[in-house]
C-alpha cells in the first residue's frame, strides 16, 4: 500500500474552505483602492488623487514589513500547530503581534520627525506637497494600527476563520468608502477627511478580527519574554518581503523604460498591463493565502503527500482561472481597449501585440511564485530567494533590453515578450538546483515522497463494509512491517471504532459523497494513526468514555490521543508505543 491510495478529496476541501474567502479578500482590497481613488478624483481633484498615489511607497514599505514577519510567523506557527504544539504557535503569534506594534510605533514617530525630508523624497513637485502632507500627518501615527490589522488577518486565517477575515476586509472597505463620502463631501475635510476615514476603517477591521482570539481554542497572546524567535520568523518570511519590495522597484523601472524607449503609446500600454496585473494578483493572492496555512499545518504533521495534494489543487485552480484571463486578453484586446477608453491608433496597435505576450507572463509569474511557500516550509530557502529576486528583476531587465532595441530602430521586436522571457530565465536558473537535488523528492517542487514501508495512507468511503476492508488492508500492511500481533490488533480496533463512530454519528447526510482519510505512520518508537473527516465537530478526547463503548475501546487500546478541529474538519491522532 502506498501514499497514492489517498484521494485529494479532504485536503482539497480544506484548501477550498479558504479559497473563496481569500479571493474575495484580495478582490475587496483591490476594488476598494480603485473606488477610493475615483471618489477623490471626483470630489476633490486629480491632484488630490495623485497625492494619495504619491504616499503609496509608505504603505508599501509598511506592508513589506508585515509580509516579512506575518507570513514568516504564520508559516512557522502553522508547522507548530500541525505538530500539536499550539503553545509554541501562540508564542510565535505573540512575538509577531508585539513586533508589528513596536515597529509601527517607531516608524510612525520617525515619519513625523522627518516629515519634511520624506515629503521632498516622495513628492518633488511642490504643488502636491500640501495634499501629501495633509494625508501623511494622519496616516503615519496610525502605522501601528495598520500593521496590527495586516498581521492579525494572517493569523486569523491560519487559525481556521477565513470568513472572519473576509468580513473584516469588507468592513474596512465599507467603512472607508462611507466615511470618505461623509468627511470629504459633507464635512469638507478634504485630504484630512480621507486619511481619518482610512484610519477608522482599520479600527473597524480590528473590531471584527480580535473577537476571534477570545475563543478558548484560539491562539493566545502573552507578552513575550524574549524575541529570539524573531530571527527564524524573519528568515522564513524574507523571500516574500523581498519580493514585495522589488515589485515596487520593478514598477518604477518599467515606467522609466516605457518613457525613454516606447513613447506615449508605450506608457499607456504599460499602465493597462499593470491594471490587468491586479486581476492576476487577486487570483494569486487568494491561492497563496489558501494554500499556505493548509500546507504548513500538513507539513508540521509530517504529511508530505497531503502537501503535494494541496499543491496540485492550488495549481489546478491557478491553471483554470489564469487560462480564462489569458484567453480574454488574447482574444478580446479591442474590448480591453474600449474598457480603458483607448482610441488612438498607436496605442491600439501596441496593445494588440502587448496583451498576448503579457498573458503568457501572467501565467508563468503566478506558477513560479507559488513555489516560494513550498520551498520555504521545506527549507529550500536559497531557491525561494532566487524566485524573490529573479521574478521582479529578470522580467524588467529583459523588457528593458527589448525596449532599448526598439528604441534603437529594431521596430519589428515585440518588447512585451521581455516579461515572459524573464520568467523563463528564472525557471532556467532554478532548474539545475531543482533537478539535481539528492534524495527522494517530487521533481521541481521538491516535496519529499513518503516511504511506503513507513506509511499506510488511504481514503475510505464512508460505508461499514468499505471501512472493514480498509482495516484488513491496514492489518496486512502492518504484518509486512513485522509489527507484533497484539499491537496490530490494538491499532486496528482503535481505528475501526473511530471510523465507525464517524460514519454512524458525525457525517450524517454527508456520508453519501464524502471520504475519511486514515493515515498510519511508523517510526522507531511508536505507531501513529491520523483519521480525518468532515463531519460534525466532535472531540472524543474530552468525552466521558462511559458515554459510549467505542470511545472506551479506543481509549483502552491506545497510549495517547489528540484532537483538533481545523479547516472545518475533525483530525484525530492516536498513538501507540512500539515497545
Amino acid at each position: 500500500m502506498t501514499a497514492s491510495s489517498r484521494t485529494p478529496y479532504l485536503v482539497g476541501k480544506a484548501f477550498r474552505s479558504f479559497l473563496l474567502a481569500s479571493v474575495l479578500t484580495a478582490a475587496a482590497s483591490q476594488v476598494g483602492a480603485l473606488i477610493d481613488g475615483l471618489m477623490l478624483s471626483r470630489f476633490i481633484n486629480e491632484e488630490a488623487m495623485s497625492a494619495i498615489n504619491i504616499t503609496s511607497p509608505v504603505t508599501q514599505a509598511l506592508f513589506a514589513l508585515c509580509i516579512l514577519i506575518g507570513v514568516g510567523g504564520s508559516m512557522l506557527a502553522g508547522i507548530a500547530i500541525g505538530n500539536h504544539r499550539k503553545d509554541e504557535a501562540s508564542g510565535i503569534f505573540s512575538v509577531v503581534i508585539t513586533t508589528a506594534i513596536s515597529l509601527g510605533i517607531v516608524l510612525g514617530i520617525a515619519g513625523m520627525v522627518f516629515l519634511t525630508p520624506l515629503l521632498h523624497l516622495l513628492c518633488p513637485d511642490a504643488s502636491l506637497q500640501g495634499y501629501t502632507s495633509q494625508y501623511l500627518v494622519v496616516i503615519l501615527p496610525a502605522s501601528a494600527i495598520y500593521m496590527l490589522m495586516v498581521v492579525a488577518q494572517m493569523f486569523v486565517t491560519l487559525d481556521g476563520e477565513p470568513r472572519r477575515v473576509t468580513a473584516a476586509v469588507t468592513t474596512c472597505m465599507v467603512v472607508n468608502l462611507t466615511l470618505d463620502y461623509i468627511f470629504i463631501v459633507w464635512c469638507g475635510w478634504a485630504m484630512t477627511g480621507a486619511a481619518i476615514a482610512t484610519v477608522i476603517s482599520y479600527l473597524g477591521s480590528l473590531c471584527v478580527l480580535f473577537p476571534h482570539f477570545l475563543k478558548k481554542e484560539a491562539l493566545r497572546y502573552t507578552l513575550p519574554r524574549t524575541i529570539r524567535q524573531l530571527g527564524r520568523i524573519a528568515s522564513m518570511g524574507l523571500p516574500f518581503g523581498i519580493a514585495t519590495v522589488l515589485i515596487a522597484v520593478q514598477m518604477l523601472g518599467n515606467n522609466l523604460v516605457a518613457i525613454n524607449y516606447l513613447g506615449a503609446a508605450g506608457i499607456v500600454t504599460l499602465s493597462i498591463c499593470m491594471y490587468l496585473l491586479r486581476f492576476s494578483m487577486i487570483i494569486l493572492t487568494g491561492t497563496l493565502e489558501s494554500f499556505q496555512p493548509v500546507a504548513a499545518i500538513l507539513k508540521g504533521s509530517g504529511d508530505n503527500h497531503g502537501v503535494a495534494l494541496v499543491l496540485g489543487r492550488a495549481y489546478r485552480f491557478l491553471a483554470v482561472s489564469l487560462s480564462v484571463l489569458a484567453l480574454i486578453l488574447i482574444i478580446f484586446p479591442g474590448w480591453i481597449a474600449d474598457l480603458f477608453g483607448i482610441d488612438d491608433a498607436a496605442s491600439m496597435a501596441m496593445l494588440h501585440v502587448a496583451l498576448p505576450a503579457y498573458a503568457v507572463n501572467i501565467i508563468l509569474q503566478c506558477a513560479v511564485y507559488l513555489l516560494i511557500p513550498v520551498y520555504q516550509i521545506y527549507s529550500h530557502k536559497n531557491m525561494a530567494l532566487i524566485i524573490s529576486f529573479g521574478q521582479p528583476l529578470m522580467p524588467m531587465v529583459c523588457y528593458w533590453l527589448l525596449s532599448a532595441a526598439v528604441g534603437a530602430g529594431y521596430a519589428w521586436i515585440n518588447p512585451w515578450w521581455g516579461f515572459a522571457i524573464g520568467q523563463l530565465v528564472v525557471v532556467l536558473i532554478l532548474a539545475p538546483f531543482a533537478l539535481t537535488r539528492k534524495g527522494d523528492h517530487k521533481p521541481f517542487v521538491l516535496i519529499p515522497t513518503d516511504n511506503p514501508d513507513e506509511l499506510f495512507d488511504i481514503s475510505v468511503t464512508p460505508a461499514i463494509d468499505r471501512m472493514e476492508d480498509a482495516i484488513v488492508e491496514a492489518d496486512e500492511w502492518m504484518r509486512t512491517q513485522s509489527l507484533p500481533e497484539q499491537l496490530r490488533l490494538r491499532v486496528g480496533l482503535a481505528c475501526e471504532e473511530s471510523i465507525k463512530n464517524i460514519i454512524q454519528h458525525a457525517l450524517g447526510k454527508k456520508a453519501q459523497h464524502s471520504a475519511i482519510d486514515m493515515r498510519i505512520a511508523l517510526s522507531a518508537d511508536k505507531v501513529t494513526a491520523v483519521i480525518r473527516d468532515e463531519g460534525t465537530p466532535f472531540n472524543p478526547v474530552e468525552q466521558d468514555p462511559g458515554t459510549g463503548l467505542g470511545l472506551m475501546l479506543v481509549r483502552k487500546t491506545c497510549d495517547d490521543q489528540k484532537y483538533e478541529y481545523l479547516f472545518h474538519q475533525n483530525i484525530l491522532t492516536i498513538e501507540w508505543q512500539r515497545k
